[in-house]
């Protein structure tokens, strides 16, 4: 499937400014172009995770088999549950205490689980993801590039194969299963290696992500700024953080968005 309007031959860009709603949220406005390296989170931030639940949950209840429908709704929630308490915890080896309380609590073996959260949460999704790409995603990483910004994307999933489906390309990827990282968020250590690799200061460095209890907590512990990627305004950022709905204004920079969140534009 080709690619949409592609930016990189856009004309050439200035200063990208974007501003929050209004005072209370942000202190000031982003300059996309200071950056010499922005760290994409991946689910939520490239792609809504909300319609491609909805279809996973239509496949999970047609698909029989073992464990059975329902017990497998089951497994799933409670491999989130447990996943989003190891977060919290922040043991630096996750893996192993994920699929023992999974075992414990479902009472199905661990090579099982392991397989059957693979399948579902993994491989399965992939075919809905470009369809629920938020608008503009792509091209604002092209622009970025084309810029000689630095473009890394680092996610609590595996990376490589939602890329690949999102049609997407990036100079660097990490994931919390990478032995270099090992680590949930909103543990900072892949966005320190994100900066390690690259030789790029926290002030040169922007986090983007869906979550701020996750990925801009992460950015706080490192030290730089992060922009929120959401469908639902946040009620207060700090003079470092900022928001926006979609990608849409920033790959084409000169709309805003109809709620006033978002203003864009070439100075």
């Amino acid at each position: 499937m080709a690619d949409g309007p592609d930016v990189h031959q856009a004309s050439p860009i200035g200063l990208v400014a974007l501003s929050a709603a209004s005072p209370p949220m942000s202190g000031g406005s982003l300059d996309l172009l200071k950056y010499k390296l922005v760290v994409f989170d991946l689910d939520g931030t490239l792609y809504r995770q909300a319609p491609v639940r909805r279809a996973m949950l239509f496949e999970l209840l047609r698909q029989g088999g073992v464990p059975g429908r329902y017990a497998r709704i089951k497994i799933l929630h409670h491999f989130r549950k447990i996943r989003e308490a190891l977060a919290d915890e922040g043991p630096a080896d996750f893996h192993e205490p994920l699929f023992s309380r999974l075992a414990d609590k479902t009472g199905y073996p661990k090579p099982f689980l392991i397989e059957l959260v693979e399948e579902w949460m993994e491989q399965r999704p992939l075919v809905h993801l470009k369809a629920a790409m938020v608008p503009g995603a792509r091209d604002v990483i092209k622009m970025l590039r084309h810029n000689d910004i630095t473009v890394a994307v680092w996610s609590d999933y595996p990376v490589e194969a939602k890329l690949k489906s999102l049609d997407i390309n990036v100079d660097h990827t990490l994931a919390a299963t990478d032995a270099d990282v090992n680590s949930l968020k909103p543990d900072p250590t892949g966005l320190h290696l994100a900066m390690r690799r690259t030789g790029v200061a926290p002030k040169a460095t922007l986090m983007v992500g869906d979550r701020l209890s996750r990925d801009g907590a992460a950015a706080t512990a490192a030290g730089v700024d992060f922009l929120l990627r959401n469908d639902k305004a946040p009620h207060k950022l700090t003079e470092r953080q900022f928001y926006v709905r979609d990608y849409s204004a920033l790959s084409s920079l000169n709309v805003q968005s109809a709620g006033g969140a978002l203003a864009v534009q070439n100075c």
